[in-house]
């Protein structure tokens, strides 16, 4: 007997007959998330061609789908207003927005509590989030899909399996665009990223300076947004501060390579095919490392890593980085690139 309570499903469901017109992704941070993420826009619209295809972000990220091949539309998903009313006001119009659209299938990909809000109020016939959503949200999901094994990507690529699309490619669907810079010579720069969101992921900062000092031929492209450390190298360029979206995108997308820790700015680079080398510490390559056809990761043997901590405990300060010294670099970076230097 129906009593009208939708019914939880789990595990893998391929429903021949489904055929949605409207999908919306949510899927609102950080960008290395964000990224990992978009193969799955890119599965959706190889097995629904004709549905239409949104996903709701931060507003930074917007830039990320202009022009992307298999999504629509982007939807802002509002946050840091200037007045706690106009949060709530932008908030309803969001909410209303959803509401109109009337959507066939919502796909939960952040799995918290302000998505899982949205996904309840958003009337889509169906609502799919993680088996391990947080913060309540697993409670107003309609169908949830088991997290595989790591690496992290594999936990959205679940969803596709889940829904009956078939194996394919993973396509990021991003495009680098021209190079804005005319200083800056496609292919023949190296970009180093040294800042990340957690201080413990920062590789010593001295140690940017060595790699440039070591490599004196090689013309070295800087940036990211975090604390000035001085970087007096003759061959380096310091593009250091906000960019937008769409410039570090191309900045990155030409570069020869890319160093920097783990972090949003390299699963980008590795995206867009780059060779990108990532230096780990507190976080598990295995688990988070970027996805990517020329992707490199250095990790040091310290007792202490990982430890998944944004505060280090020891009493060398973040020592697991400090014994990745800029000569190990040097040779990962001269191997993926391929060059002598």
């Amino acid at each position: 007997m129906n009593d009208g309570r939708s019914e939880l499903r789990v595990g893998r469901l391929g429903d021949d007959e489904f055929s949605p017109k409207k999908i919306l992704i949510l899927k609102f941070s950080s960008l290395g998330d964000v990224v990992q993420a978009l193969p799955v826009a890119s599965g959706l619209r190889r097995r629904w061609p004709s549905a239409e295809i949104h996903w709701m972000a931060f507003a930074p990220y917007r830039e990320l789908f202009t022009d992307h091949p298999a999504i629509d539309r982007f939807v802002e998903f509002p946050r840091r207003r200037s007045t706690p009313s106009r949060l709530l006001l932008d908030l309803a119009h969001c909410l209303a927005s959803v509401r109109r659209e009337r959507y066939d299938l919502l796909i939960d990909l952040q799995g918290l509590l302000r998505s899982g809000i949205l996904c309840l109020l958003s009337g889509a016939k169906r609502r799919i989030g993680p088996w391990n959503g947080r913060e309540g949200s697993i409670l107003v999901y309609r169908e949830r899909v088991m997290p595989p094994p790591p690496p992290a990507q594999e936990r959205y690529l679940a969803f596709l399996r889940y829904l009956g699309v078939p194996e394919g490619p993973v396509d990021y669907g991003l495009d680098a665009g021209s190079l804005p810079m005319s200083g800056l010579p496609s292919g023949r720069y190296v970009v180093l990223h040294p800042y990340a969101r957690w201080r413990t992921k920062l590789w010593p900062w001295r140690y940017y300076g060595e790699l440039a000092r070591s490599v004196p031929d090689l013309c070295f492209v800087v940036m990211g947004v975090g604390p000035w450390f001085p970087l007096e190298a003759k061959n380096v360029v310091d593009l250091r501060g906000s960019l937008p979206m769409r410039q570090m995108m191309a900045i990155l997308g030409h570069a020869k390579a890319v160093v920097g820790p783990d972090s949003g700015p390299a699963h980008l680079a590795a995206a867009l095919g780059v060779p990108t080398l990532i230096l780990f510490g507190p976080t598990d390559w295995r688990e988070s490392a970027a996805v990517g056809r020329q992707v490199r990761v250095l990790s040091a043997a310290a007792r202490c890593s990982p430890c998944w901590r944004t505060r280090c405990l020891q009493q060398r300060p973040v020592g697991c980085l400090a014994e990745i010294r800029p000569a190990l670099v040097r040779e990962e970076l001269r191997a993926i690139c391929g060059d002598p230097f």
